[in-house]
């Protein structure tokens, strides 16, 4: 089922469609521009599990697609502005060698992917996927290691901490570093396989892929401490046996209908909550999750 309410800036709720309505606003004055809450306020239909479901766990996806939930239009903006983005680089497709955009489905899903260009240097073609980040998600994805690198003087002594707990001790700084082997892109790379083996069901070969990453934060203070210090990053994706994308994408489809099947299903793992992070402040089915899970235990 769709968003059915908006959250109003009093925290009171209204139905998404009374509120779209010519003179709908139930307060004072609107939160947001129509066009923009008729943006964020849509979501495509369930139809199944896609490339893109990748990390999401099979109770969000299942309470998504059967549960009327409430979405904070301020917490939509940057989901937004990479759906704008899409849209502009999109007007650019079947030109010049670029698929952008392009809906394929195989036997098994659909999905709709951003680019596939043709390699420049290589036989075969490029697979892209555009992406929005805040600098720690880009530090992740790039493999950004920090370590204390101890703060010298004019003579090249290590400054010594004059106060604190931590009296005597070196004064440090964090130094930054990219270590590819650390790169996490666990889902990333389970998304963009899964399009490359739905692109070589038509019979297009994929040389590499790549994210290409907008840093939400760029150029500020907190980004440049962590490292980042540009706006747009190109990262490498690697390629997985086709055998293990298929059987992951297998096994959470099985884990959703079996949820559709008996109303029930697990919890979001770690990995899928973000270590719990997930569930108190970006999930916005989490009311239907608990209330799952309570009456669960009282059934138990």
């Amino acid at each position: 089922m769709p968003a059915k309410y908006f959250l109003c800036p009093d925290e009171q709720q209204i139905e998404i469609e009374n509120c779209l309505q010519p003179k709908g606003c139930r307060m004072s004055q609107r939160c947001a521009t129509v066009p923009y809450l008729r943006l964020i306020g849509f979501d495509r239909k369930w139809r199944g599990v896609s490339p893109s479901s990748a990390g999401t766990g099979p109770r969000l996806l299942y309470l998504k697609a059967t549960t009327d939930y409430t979405i904070a239009p301020d917490s939509r903006a940057w989901a937004a502005f990479g759906t704008s983005t899409h849209e502009k680089v999109g007007m650019h497709r079947y030109s010049h060698n670029v698929f952008s955009e392009e809906p394929l489905s195989d036997e098994e899903t659909r999905g709709i992917t951003d680019v596939l260009e043709k390699d420049e240097f290589a036989p075969g073609y490029i697979l892209t996927d555009y992406k929005t980040f805040g600098s720690y998600k880009v530090g992740k994805c790039l493999g950004m290691v920090s370590t204390d690198k101890p703060v010298l003087d004019e003579k090249g002594n290590k400054v010594l901490l004059k106060s604190g707990k931590n009296k005597g001790n070196p004064k440090t700084i964090k130094a930054y570093t990219i270590d590819p082997t650390k790169a996490d892109l666990k889902n990333e790379t389970l998304q963009l396989n899964r399009y490359r083996i739905l692109f070589a069901w038509y019979g297009f070969q994929v040389s590499r892929m790549q994210l290409q990453v907008l840093c939400r934060d760029g150029g500020t203070y907190i980004a440049k401490s962590r490292g980042i210090d540009r706006n747009l990053y190109i990262i490498p994706v690697p390629f997985m046996p086709d055998v293990d994308v298929l059987n992951y994408y297998k096994e959470l489809k099985l884990e959703v209908q079996q949820a559709f099947d008996t109303g029930y299903i697990r919890k979001c793992n770690k990995e899928e909550s973000w270590e719990g992070r997930r569930c108190t402040g970006y999930c916005e089915v989490a009311e239907a999750c608990t209330k799952m899970e309570n009456q669960t235990k009282k059934g138990e």
